[in-house]
């Protein structure tokens, strides 16, 4: 079984947002549908989005996980399937999947998900979180918040749909809150289903380094808030400190925060205090870290729900930290 260099990507998004209508565009591409498998996983018994993919999807392996969510209560069946994915494709001698993709259901949080793949860690899948934003509503104005801003707050890219409902105002605001509820994604914006999918599943050479001297970083004039429960805030490094308390200091905010953490990422000081080192959590589930080339601003950036900057300043490091809000 070998599925290195398999990107695995989280689809996520609320009921209607568009996530089948993407990867329909996705497999309508027969190149790109020879080297895809889908799971798609229904809460409810009856799995509506695998049975309209089964049709535009031909041939293409294809599992249903019903029942439950992947979060929770079908955890073990999501390993379990992904195995049995990438065996069957090694035993027919074909090449590794370049891609596995996860529908999940509408109520389905990143951060949960990923960790129940952990058994799978040594396959070294690439993980790559999109989320579907329906442009046509508020994305958070719904009594699923938390969920939502789990999938928004957490996602790697966030994918504008129901553009052609809207106009061309609402279309940039959207766009703008998408960048304002989650300064860490790439946003796509695009005016065809087809070139949607094409850059919602494509990956972004050195997307795992982060531009800190963007301006909405650095500037002295914080950005307004979406929404008053989503917050962004960054703490820069005064000074370099050393390895094993920078991780025991990412591990104690981690852990006060809890499920209010939907995302972070930062570079911090490595072990020898010279170099630099990327962490990046969905949730409170981390990636392995990765040694950077050539990084020099230290910062972390955390997007959380229900914070304040109150709930931060405890964490200074010894005076080694600096909080700010990048929202006003």
């Amino acid at each position: 079984m070998n599925g290195h260099g398999t990107q695995f990507v989280v689809l996520a998004g609320m009921l209607g947002s568009g996530k089948t209508t993407l990867l329909e565009a996705l497999l309508a591409d027969d190149e790109a549908a020879a080297m895809t498998a889908v799971i798609v996983n229904e809460v409810g018994a009856i799995n509506i989005d695998g049975a309209v993919l089964s049709e535009s999807a031909r041939g293409i392996p294809m599992a249903t996980l019903s029942n439950g969510c992947v979060c929770c209560s079908l955890s073990d069946d999501l390993v379990t399937t992904i195995e049995d994915l990438v065996d069957t494709r090694a035993r027919n001698g074909q090449p590794a999947f370049e891609r596995i993709v996860l529908e999940c259901s509408g109520l389905s949080r990143p951060g949960q998900v990923m960790r129940s793949l952990s058994p799978l860690a040594s396959m070294g899948l690439r993980i790559h979180i999109v989320a579907t934003y329906d442009c046509s509503r508020p994305p958070l104005d719904t009594e699923d918040f938390d969920s939502v801003s789990a999938q928004l707050g957490a996602a790697h890219t966030i994918v504008l749909t129901k553009t052609d409902l809207i106009g061309t105002e609402q279309r940039r605001l959207a766009r703008d809150n998408a960048h304002r509820l989650n300064p860490l994604a790439r946003v796509v914006d695009a005016d065809t289903a087809a070139m949607r999918a094409t850059e919602a599943f494509r990956e972004v050479q050195g997307a795992t380094a982060f531009d800190w001297t963007a301006p909405g970083f650095n500037s002295h004039a914080p950005r307004a808030l979406l929404h008053p429960r989503v917050r962004v805030f960054c703490a820069r490094f005064r000074r370099a400190t050393e390895w094993e308390q920078t991780l025991d200091w990412i591990e104690d905010v981690s852990g006060a925060l809890g499920e209010r953490l939907l995302r972070m990422k930062a570079i911090v000081p490595g072990p020898s205090g010279e170099d630099r080192v990327l962490l990046q959590s969905v949730g409170t589930t981390f990636s392995q870290p990765r040694r950077l080339e050539g990084a020099s601003d230290m910062a972390a950036i955390f997007i959380v729900r229900d914070c304040g900057l109150g709930d931060f300043e405890a964490f200074a490091l010894d005076g080694s930290i600096r909080w700010t809000s990048l929202q006003s």
